[in-house]
């Protein structure tokens, strides 16, 4: 069944920005930041069309980085605007909200109705004078790792957009193959929509064409690791991907994919057949099966059956809560790459 589209405004703190922009009635000042840098870019982006006119330089003025002036900035907030409701002044990774200031923080208080000031930064400490004179006087808006159903309305939301539509089944696979990072789902769409053409459907096989995250050369070379019996490198290597924020489901489907394609590829390698022709049956480019072909020979054909029977297997206790995801992962890793 096709999935109908709703409109997606993220978490209640962008929704609550997003209606400010509504109703027009803004707050003196914003702190943006979290850990989906998506949302705090669109966030931003969006905050900015709505106060600053295109190429109106005399009442914006943005700040990034170390050593910023906090003397500059209270000048600046304490211009009154040319020929415009407001001054607006964006400060961007300052480094404020994780230490002690002299004067902005109390300055917070007093910031003048004609002066709306901006804070986009990576890192905060809610402890921090600043944030709290900021969640004081204005919002603070945390811009957190989006659910899965919210993802899941983002992506009917931007398939709408393009008239493409997309089954709750293919939703689920487009999302447990690239993850949560909304930028990497955006770059993955817009391929995705440009790949379909006049086509409006969504289609497994049009996932598997066109969506590859770049965390397929990672697990290419983790199964090559495993393969060669090296279960430290293995490991670390999985450890790195969680480091950056890969989602241990997400991990164990390309480790069942690629275990599945080596699999398919050495039964065809049996059969004597040319690498054209494998390439013609598993629909694989020729050059990745040709490395693939070398990664087959640490493997033994019943062993890549079993590894995609036993990931698959663990793939549905995640689902049903029996076992932990980050540990299916570590279970398959150490038990592929054991020495005999």
């Amino acid at each position: 069944m096709l999935l109908s589209s709703k409109n997606f405004f993220g978490d209640v703190e962008v929704k609550n920005i997003a209606k400010d922009i509504k109703d027009n009635n803004f707050k003196k000042v914003y702190l943006i930041y979290g850990e989906e840098k998506y949302l705090v870019s669109e966030t931003k982006k969006n905050l900015l069309k709505a106060l600053v006119n295109p190429g109106d330089n005399l009442n914006y003025s943005v700040f990034s980085g170390n050593g910023i002036n906090e003397d500059e900035i209270v000048g600046i907030c304490e211009t009154m605007p040319f020929l415009a409701e407001h001054r607006v002044v964006l400060i961007q990774d300052s480094g404020w909200f994780k230490k002690s200031l002299d004067r902005i923080p109390n300055y917070v208080d007093n910031i003048p109705d004609s002066t709306i000031l901006i804070f986009v930064e990576s890192l905060v400490d809610k402890r921090n004078k600043l944030y709290k004179r900021v969640k004081e006087n204005g919002y603070v808006c945390e811009c957190a790792i989006q659910n899965r159903s919210t993802l899941s309305t983002w992506v009917l939301q931007k398939l709408k957009k393009d008239d493409k539509k997309i089954t709750k089944q293919n939703m689920d696979y487009l999302l447990d193959n690239l993850g949560s990072d909304m930028n990497s789902i955006s770059c993955e769409l817009e391929k995705l929509i440009n790949y379909l053409g006049d086509r409006n459907v969504v289609e497994k096989e049009d996932i598997d064409a066109v969506c590859h995250s770049e965390i397929t050369g990672k697990i290419f070379e983790m199964v090559d690791a495993i393969g060669y019996k090296n279960q430290e490198k293995a490991m670390q290597m999985y450890y790195d991907l969680i480091a950056t924020r890969e989602a241990p489901m997400k991990i164990l489907y390309m480790l069942t994919r690629q275990f599945n394609i080596l699999y398919q590829i050495k039964e065809l390698d049996n059969q004597r057949m040319s690498l054209s022709e494998i390439a013609n049956r598993t629909k694989l480019q020729s050059f990745i099966v040709k490395k693939s072909l070398g990664q087959c020979e640490n493997f033994s054909l019943g062993t890549l059956k079993r590894a995609v029977s036993n990931c698959t297997s663990l793939e549905e206790a995640i689902k049903t809560g029996n076992i932990n995801d980050k540990m299916a992962v570590e279970l398959i890793i150490i038990k592929y790459s054991q020495r005999s």
